[in-house]
């Protein structure tokens, strides 16, 4: 009975160790390749009220490493004061997508805007892909952003940096 017991903890080990080698979509997902965007549009900002945040929503089209020629949404919400003065912190959820409908979603969680005049500002922070559909499921990566945004105009502008997984090895 030992030595049945032994030879399944043997064969146990073996499936285990084929089965993560035999993985491609972990070994994938860890090859990051450079990623950049650039993006511009309309910039909308809805005040707070007693019953919600103050919102800012940024639809516009750019240029994506691996998306091309893109369209982008994004919904800012307000958490507070930045560290810049008279500044906001906000967290905001980007969505790209490319002309076929694959998508790349960003999320940054600790981004602020500080005020460069009345109703514009420039804004920084990090953002983490969060989600993705067609060649960019199960997508990974990071990077920053930088930008501006001119409420009085309804305009805005940003460029991202960073890295994402390679498309499509996911």
């Amino acid at each position: 009975m030992t030595r049945k017991r032994h030879m399944l903890v043997v064969m146990l080990i073996a499936i285990g160790t084929i089965g993560i080698a035999g993985n491609p979509a972990s070994a994938a997902s860890t090859h990051q390749v450079p990623f950049h965007a650039s993006f511009s549009g309309t910039a909308a900002f809805t005040p707070a009220t007693p019953d919600s945040p103050a919102i800012a929503l940024f639809t516009g089209t750019g240029t994506a490493s691996y998306l091309g020629r893109s369209t982008n949404v994004n919904h800012i919400t307000v958490t507070g004061p930045a560290s810049c003065p008279g500044g906001i912190a906000n967290i905001n959820i980007e969505t790209l997508t490319a002309a076929n409908g694959d998508t790349l979603v960003f999320t940054g969680d600790h981004d602020q805007g500080c005020p460069t005049g009345t109703g514009a500002v420039h804004g920084t922070g990090d953002w983490t892909v969060t989600g993705g559909t067609g060649r960019f499921a199960g997508a990974a990566g990071q990077g920053t952003f930088d930008g501006v945004a001119d409420f009085n105009q309804h305009t805005f502008s940003f460029q991202l940096t960073g890295t994402i997984s390679a498309p499509g090895g996911n």
